[in-house]
């Protein structure tokens, strides 16, 4: 009995170790090659896994690259969440750090792709809705106490505008700064800000 629970626990080591293989790979060959290049093909070239691993782990191409972005979002998550508080450092700043890395560009990629692909898209959708989540609550958390009636509002805003000003970064990043505080002037002249716990 032993030796078949210490087998089991071993072949579910081996799977997940194949899994995460598998998804670094899914998010590479987005954010390096595209969404169009990323086929299951060039996904199991680059993870150095058989067809039949992948496969097993992953029947289809939309939901294996939705879970490789959830995990690399939650890695993104876990870092905003350890960072610590700076008296010049409100929530915007911390929001807007989640736009800046290369998994902003594949995430934009299967926005784009799931326009067209139902699967795709429902998959993204509850991905998102968990993303959304997570950071809302990782921006209270971050800097504490009551936020005001607005923050919801002016959350929802900023998720819009950083979207489309990283976006904009993609082609040019002329008027990067100007930008960004151009719209941290705009978000706290419409109600108090949410300081960090003391």
């Amino acid at each position: 009995m032993a030796v078949t629970e210490g087998r089991r626990r071993s072949d579910a080591a081996r799977s997940e170790q194949t899994r995460e293989r598998i998804m670094r790979a899914a998010v590479d060959c987005v954010i390096e090659d595209g969404y169009a290049a990323a086929t299951l093909g060039a996904i199991q070239a680059r993870a150095a896994v058989s067809r039949g691993a992948l496969l097993h782990q992953y029947p289809n191409k939309a939901h294996l690259l939705v879970d490789a972005v959830r995990h690399l979002s939650d890695q993104q998550i876990e870092e905003l969440a350890d960072l610590p508080a700076a008296p010049d450092d409100d929530w915007l700043t911390v929001l807007w750090r989640s736009f800046t890395t290369p998994l902003f560009g594949a995430v934009l990629e299967l926005w784009v792709a799931a326009r067209t692909d139902p699967e795709l898209r429902a998959a993204l959708l509850t991905h998102q809705r968990e993303l959304h989540t997570n950071i809302r609550a990782i921006v209270l958390a971050h800097f504490g106490g009551e936020p005001p009636e607005d923050f919801d509002t002016v959350f929802e805003m900023t998720l819009t505008y950083y979207r489309g000003l990283a976006l904009t970064d993609i082609l040019s990043a002329h008027r990067h700064d100007q930008l960004l505080a151009g719209w941290h002037a705009i978000a706290n002249s419409t109600r108090p800000p949410v300081k960090p716990v003391s």
